[in-house]
């Protein structure tokens, strides 16, 4: 998919947290409603199908063998190997500080993975890491932090850093 297709992904996102803000919803974001609302169309964007399994299984066991735990999302390729694991949280959890508890979690999640990414994200704080053959503590790899509320950088330059990490044609 294009930089543009995930800008305007990423604008929908911003006006939807707009909406829902508002006090005469009376809304309370729970996990499900942050994916729904905020992860969801961002991985689509990125040319994700969320609901073709060849492509996105959710609540998947991992890791591949030996569960430990159920990752939110689990993104693969063409030749059936598993490239991103995305561990969701709810919008008012912070994990743009240290989340060190998470990236354990996350962590054990993408143990035997030698290539792909793994994600840590509320919806708007995307926190991205590489996965590499090493056995490297998640904090000690090739990270970024991507933020795409309002006021916290460029629309174009949160889509670029996405596009450039996530999206499916690079992974496919």
């Amino acid at each position: 998919m294009s930089i543009g297709t995930v800008e305007a992904a990423i604008r929908r996102v911003r006006k939807q947290l707009d909406d829902y803000n508002r006090d005469d919803y009376g809304w309370s974001y729970n996990e499900t409603a942050t994916r729904y609302i905020l992860i969801d169309p961002v991985l689509r964007a990125l040319g994700w199908d969320i609901y073709d399994l060849d492509e996105c299984s959710v609540e998947w066991p991992m890791p591949f063998g030996k569960p430990i735990g159920r990752a939110d999302y689990v993104l693969g390729n063409s030749h059936d190997e598993n490239v991103i694991v995305i561990e969701a949280k709810r919008l008012d959890v912070a994990v743009g500080g240290e989340p060190r508890g998470f990236e354990n979690k996350l962590a054990g999640y993408t143990k035997g993975m030698t290539n792909g990414v793994a994600v840590l994200t509320n919806g708007l704080v995307w926190r991205l890491y590489e996965l590499d053959s090493t056995r490297r503590a998640l904090r000690n790899r090739r990270t970024e932090k991507v933020d795409i509320r309002e006021g916290y950088g460029s629309i174009s330059g949160s889509a670029r850093k996405l596009h450039e990490w996530l999206d499916k044609d690079k992974w496919w």
